[in-house]
C-alpha cells in the first residue's frame, strides 16, 4: 500500500502501534524509531520483569539500531503494574532512554498505556483510551483494511471430522506435483476460488513429508536464492512479494481445515515462520508453540522458537527496503 497517514498527536501515535505490530501490546515495551519526521521501525519486547535495567536496555537498543537511518525514537510502556512509589519500570525507562541517546536515537517522547488510560510517562495525567480508539489514525487505518489482532488461526473453525492424510513417498514426481500445486495456489488471481478439497488434502499431505515441506517453504518466497538455510533465516535476493506471503498464511489455515489435530504442525510452523519474517516475533512464537503441541516436539518449530528466543531478527525484517510494510505512516 502507498497511502500516507499523518500522525498529529500522541493519540494518533498510540492508535498506529497495533497496526504496525499486528497486535495490541500488553505488558510490553515498544520502541518506534524516527527518521526525519516519519516513523521507521517498530520493536516490541515483553516487559522486563526481573531483567536488569541496563541489560534490558542494551538488548532493546541493539535491535532498534538495525534501523540505520533512525535519528530519534519514541518509547511506549504498556503495563498495569503499580509500583509502591513512582512510575512503573522507572529504572528500565531511564536506562533505555540513556542507551538510545548513546546510539544516536534520542528519545523524543515516553508514553504510558494501561488498561484504563494513557499518559505522558512521569506525569499524573489520565487520558481516556477512547481518545486512541476514536482517533483519526485508527479510523483511517481501519478504513483502509488494517486489522490488528486479526488471527488467521482459530481452532474453533477447524473442526474434528477430517480423516488423516498420508504423506507421499517423496519421489521427484511427488515433489514436482506438490511444488506445482503450491505455486498455483499462491499465484491465483485475486478473487478466484482457492484449491478444492481434494487439492487441499494433497497439499496438506505434501507438507507432512519433511523434504517436500522444506521445498514448499522455500517456494513461498519468490525472491529466494536457492539455499533453504538462507531462506529460512530471511536472507533473500530482493524484497519478497508480501501479498503472496499473506496468501500463504491464509492458505495454511485452509489446509489445516482438511486434516485432523496431529497433522497441523507443518502449516502452523509455516504461519509462525512467515510472521517472524514480518518482524512479529510474539505472534510467530505463538504459532510455533502450537505447532510443537500439535505434533510433540515438531523439530522445525522447536528450532525456530529457539531462534526467536535468542532474539534473532530475520534479515529481511532488518532492512526497510525489504521489510513488511503494510502502510507508510508519517
Amino acid at each position: 500500500m502507498t497511502e500516507k497517514l499523518t500522525i498529529s498527536g500522541s493519540a494518533d501515535l498510540l492508535a498506529a502501534v497495533p497496526h504496525l505490530l499486528g497486535t495490541e501490546p500488553k505488558e510490553s515495551f515498544v520502541v518506534l524509531t524516527l527518521r526525519a519526521g516519519i516513523l521507521g521501525a517498530s520493536l516490541r519486547m515483553d516487559a522486563p520483569a526481573e531483567a536488569a535495567p541496563e541489560d534490558y536496555a542494551q538488548v532493546m537498543t541493539t535491535y532498534a539500531a538495525y534501523d540505520e537511518k533512525a535519528t530519534g525514537s519514541v518509547v511506549i510502556v504498556y503495563t498495569d503494574e503499580e509500583p509502591g512509589s513512582g512510575y512503573p519500570y522507572a529504572a528500565h525507562v531511564a536506562a533505555l532512554t540513556n542507551e538510545l541517546a548513546t546510539a544516536r536515537m534520542p528519545v523524543r517522547m515516553v508514553l504510558l498505556v494501561t488498561a484504563t488510560h494513557w499518559a505522558p510517562y512521569g506525569t499524573p495525567e489520565r487520558n481516556p483510551l477512547d481518545e486512541v480508539r476514536d482517533s483519526n489514525a485508527n479510523a483511517t487505518l481501519t478504513y483502509f483494511g488494517s486489522a490488528p489482532d486479526l488471527d488467521v488461526y482459530n481452532p474453533a473453525l477447524l473442526g474434528t471430522w477430517a480423516p488423516p492424510v498420508e504423506a507421499p513417498e517423496g519421489t521427484d514426481a511427488d515433489l514436482d506435483t506438490a511444488r506445482g500445486m503450491w505455486g498455483a495456489a499462491l499465484d491465483r488471481v485475486e478473487g478466484t476460488p482457492g484449491p478444492d478439497s481434494d487439492t487441499a488434502r494433497q497439499l496438506a499431505a505434501a507438507f507432512q513429508h519433511r523434504h517436500i515441506r522444506d521445498y514448499l517453504f522455500r517456494d513461498t518466497i519468490s525472491t529466494h536464492n536457492g539455499s533453504f538455510e538462507d531462506v529460512l533465516m530471511g536472507r533473500f535476493t530482493a524484497r519478497p512479494d508480501w501479498d503472496r506471503i499473506d496468501r500463504a498464511e491464509a492458505l495454511a489455515f485452509a489446509l489445516m481445515k482438511v486434516v485432523p489435530a496431529g497433522q497441523r504442525a507443518p502449516m502452523l510452523t509455516l504461519m509462525g515462520w512467515l510472521q517472524w519474517l514480518k518482524g512479529r516475533g510474539s505472534q510467530a512464537d505463538r504459532y510455533l508453540k502450537l505447532a510443537a503441541e500439535d505434533s510433540a516436539g515438531f523439530r522445525l518449530a522447536v528450532l525456530l522458537r529457539e531462534v526467536i528466543t535468542q532474539g534473532y531478527v530475520a534479515d529481511v525484517a532488518k532492512d526497510p527496503g525489504t521489510s513488511y510494510q503494510p502502510r507508510i505512516i508519517q
